[in-house]
């Protein structure tokens, strides 16, 4: 009896646990279509890191391949002849928009998506010091002066941008109204960005902003899907105001022309690890949700995205009907004769618009040097009342410790005059006046340029 209970106990040491396993791949490899540090990049190597934990793959080399916005590497993914090595690709929202953006000939439709990793919340924020303190400040500001902020985010085309744009599109705002600026690869230079001054608003993951070693510093006005993160005090743009649900995702894709086996492979590698608890400690440690639904609900939701970015970031709903009929007519034999007029009606268009430019820029100069020259003689031509109030402003702007070169620009906001046309009469830039004029808010505590001439109107009769 005792032999027999310690053959059974020697029998049950012997059989494979699953760490022991052969693993379902040898090797892998991972595109990732960004530099390293981005978001693609941290979810390439939480995928390595459960992969080989649980002991489905084998060896897993991370190849890096950045540039417009993850189409570079999508193009040479795409071409690729062999398949030795097992290979699949990470991709998201943010390489939809730059397909759109570009208006590239390469697009993910050309693979075949394997599974979605993960959801993505992004997050609106902005300076602790920033005179925006909630989400419903800031839709005010996009309102009624845009030009006071500043937006910035990843690359043209991405997740990020095309959540600006949703916003403007929402909100009935022309995009164009809103700078935006890209910064290709994300990370933390978006957040470095950020910190150069209360007039900018960042949009990135919230991941990003929660790692960030400045969190301290910012102030997260809201996350962009319907549901709130668990564990995280940052409303909804929904309960903040703005009627609109967005998530960022990444997901995994392979070639369509590598063997089928090798891709059944890949897809049975993926379901294992979405359902290994490691990939679930992931996901919450990164603040990412775990997405529900089948492969078919994942090609789904990718048209719906696709569609969403061309609709927001395509300049011109037209162009591709357009460009169709140029084509058409580029094929015909007297191709050349047609192209050589329309070559030079674009010249005679672009010779008039130049005369007209240079016409208004004479006039828009001319008229703010008149009105600096105005400022500059009121003095001396103004009658006792007149003094008497100019001498009152002048004394609040010296008590507001401004220098002579932010007097003198309050001045000239007073008058009614743009940024464009006092950075033209002081022979500066308009991004200096606009850096000047928040210096003259953030001193007075006067939140934008309303608010610094409703002060002196109400209280000075300007």
């Amino acid at each position: 009896m005792r032999l027999l209970t310690m053959l059974c106990v020697l029998a049950l040491f012997a059989l494979p646990g699953r760490g022991e396993a052969a693993p379902i791949l040898d090797r892998l490899v991972i595109v990732v279509p960004a530099a390293a540090g981005g978001g693609y990049d941290r979810t390439a190597q939480s995928v390595a890191k459960v992969l080989q934990s649980d002991g489905v793959v084998g060896n897993i080399e991370i190849r890096h391949s950045p540039g417009a916005g993850g189409l570079i590497a999508l193009a040479q993914f795409e071409g690729q002849s062999d398949f030795a090595v097992p290979t699949i690709f990470i991709s998201g929202v943010t390489t939809l928009g730059a397909e759109a953006e570009n208006h590239a000939v390469v697009s993910l439709a050309d693979l075949e998506p394997v599974c979605q990793l993960s959801q993505v919340a992004l997050t609106i924020a902005v300076r602790s010091d920033s005179p925006i303190h909630s989400l419903g400040d800031l839709i005010e500001v996009v309102r009624t002066d845009p030009d006071q902020i500043e937006w910035v985010g990843g690359s043209p085309g991405s997740a990020d941008e095309i959540l600006l744009r949703s916003i403007a599109a929402k909100l009935r705002v022309p995009h164009d109204q809103l700078k935006f600026i890209a910064i290709p690869g994300g990370g933390d230079p978006v957040l470095d960005r950020l910190m150069k001054g209360p007039q900018y608003v960042a949009i990135r993951s919230y991941e990003e902003f929660a790692a960030y070693p400045g969190r301290g510093q910012l102030r997260l006005l809201a996350i962009s899907p319907a549901n709130r993160l668990t564990g995280v005090d940052v409303p909804t743009m929904r309960e903040a105001g703005l009627d609109l649900d967005f998530t960022d995702w990444k997901g995994v894709f392979v070639s369509p022309k590598a063997p089928v086996a090798q891709r059944q492979a890949i897809a049975r590698v993926f379901d294992l690890m979405r359902a290994s608890p490691a990939w679930a400690q992931e996901i919450a440690s990164h603040g990412w949700r775990m997405p529900d639904g089948s492969p078919s609900a994942f090609s789904a939701q990718i048209a719906t995205d696709r569609q969403r970015a061309r609709l927001l970031l395509s300049q011109d709903t037209g162009s591709s009907h357009w460009g169709s009929g140029v084509k058409d007519m580029l094929a015909r034999p007297w191709r050349y004769a047609l192209l050589g007029f329309f070559i030079a009606g674009l010249l005679t268009l672009a010779i008039a618009w130049q005369r007209h430019a240079a016409r208004d820029k004479d006039r828009e100069l001319q008229r703010a040097l008149d009105a600096l020259e105005e400022f500059r003689s009121l003095p001396a031509v103004g009658n006792r009342d007149e003094a008497g109030e100019r001498a009152g402003i002048t004394r609040q702007l010296e008590a507001w410790q401004l220098s002579s070169a932010e007097m003198e620009i309050g001045w000239m906001i007073l008058k009614g005059l743009q940024f464009k046309e006092i950075a033209a009469a002081r022979g500066t830039s308009e991004r200096t006046v606009r850096q000047q004029a928040q210096a003259i808010y953030a001193k007075s505590g006067l939140p934008n340029r309303s608010e610094f001439s409703a002060h002196f109107l109400e209280d000075l009769r300007f």
